[in-house]
């Protein structure tokens, strides 16, 4: 009897895209024109979470259902970005890059921009590469948006860290918004 190895979350990187940028369609493919790189993950890795929502459905007289439904699935992406880039604070204050300044160059370059004047969600396409070696998993998000921020510390002996919590929203028309690819993994026989 073969075991097929078992795979960790060594490494891996986040992309983020405007919403209907085209991903890669295999999980060694290398990720096109339009998909940033939003720099370096925490050592936490990746959590991604699915939630289901269900109904059970009763028979008069019994105490165990005869059905459940799910009325709702939510899949969620957490990471907690440790680099500040215009990626990242765009992410976590809900601001496009396309709306920040930089000024200055150098040494006194900077990057400036004000809070939102409005509650429009900030929707962008997500992808993830989780790597072990020569195993690749990869995760492609048609549509989401930050749903959960973490708090920010600025102190000496922990990296400021930005906590996102992605959503996966229906993808534009109406298609399947999750494409999950695992590189290594066969069908059986």
């Amino acid at each position: 009897m073969a075991f097929e190895p078992v795979m960790l979350g060594v490494g891996g990187y986040a992309y983020i895209a405007p919403v209907g940028t085209t991903a890669p369609v295999d999980p060694f493919a290398s990720w096109g024109a339009g998909w940033t790189n939003l720099a370096d993950v925490s050592e936490d890795g990746l959590v991604e979470a699915l939630g289901e929502d269900r109904t059970q459905i009763m028979r008069w007289g019994s105490n165990t259902p005869v059905r459940s439904q799910v009325k709702q699935r939510t899949s969620t992406y957490k990471v907690v970005l440790i680099n500040i880039t215009a990626a990242g604070l765009g992410l976590y204050y809900s601001v496009p890059v396309a709306d920040m300044t930089s000024s200055g160059s150098g040494d006194t370059q900077f990057l400036s921009f004000s809070d939102p004047a409005t509650t429009d969600p900030y929707e962008m396409a997500l992808g993830f590469d989780v790597l072990d070696g020569d195993r690749h998993c990869r995760f492609v998000i048609a549509r989401s948006e930050v749903t959960t921020k973490g708090d920010l510390t600025y102190k000496g002996d922990t990296p400021v860290g930005f906590d996102l919590t992605f959503t996966a929203l229906t993808a534009p028309g109406g298609a399947a918004s999750i494409q999950r690819m695992y590189g290594g993994v066969t069908l059986p026989a």
